[in-house]
């Protein structure tokens, strides 16, 4: 029996690589970020300050944006794993020590909800660099609708979650 609790120490592989994921796109967030006052600078192609330049760094700022969400989630998966598998810290612990009730996990359900949560924001932030990108000149295809429906989905799925719980 020893052994099978001992195995929860597996999934130390995910709580170390999701951790080591959310530094790495922390990081390209911040050199994304970095790029965006470049290129409203003028240090790429485009003047500084001009409507090119100032649309190249809104794009390089929504895609920080995204990194730094990617990272959030991550972060997000990484904490509510050991939560759940390896600490034995108990909730009341957790609010005495000041964890944020974002970081709070108490089950592998919960978990799943948080996540929704953040993934829907990081499909909206991807929606938003897509049109972004996009063309003035060219219409918006019907496929970029994807994303958005998408997001409504996953809203729908925490909803329907939340509302079952709750009876």
């Amino acid at each position: 029996m020893k052994a099978v609790f001992s195995a929860r120490w597996v999934s130390l592989v995910a709580v170390v690589f999701s951790a080591v994921g959310a530094v790495l796109m922390f990081i390209a967030g911040g050199v994304t970020s970095i790029q965006a006052v470049g290129a409203y600078l003028g240090t790429g192609d485009y003047k500084a300050f001009s409507s090119d330049a100032a649309l190249e760094a809104t794009v390089d700022v929504v895609t920080a944006l995204d990194q730094f969400l990617l990272g959030l989630v991550l972060l997000v998966f990484a904490f509510g794993i050991y939560s759940l598998f390896i600490s034995t810290e108990t909730d009341e612990e957790r609010v005495r020590i000041g964890a944020p009730d974002w970081l709070r996990v108490t089950s592998v359900s919960e978990l799943k909800i948080k996540l929704l949560e953040t993934v829907s924001v990081l499909l909206a932030v991807l929606f938003l660099k897509g049109i972004l990108q996009g063309s003035a000149d060219a219409p918006i295809e019907w496929s970029a609708l994807v994303v958005p429906l998408a997001v409504a989905l996953f809203a729908l799925t925490v909803w329907l979650i939340r509302t079952s719980e709750s009876r």
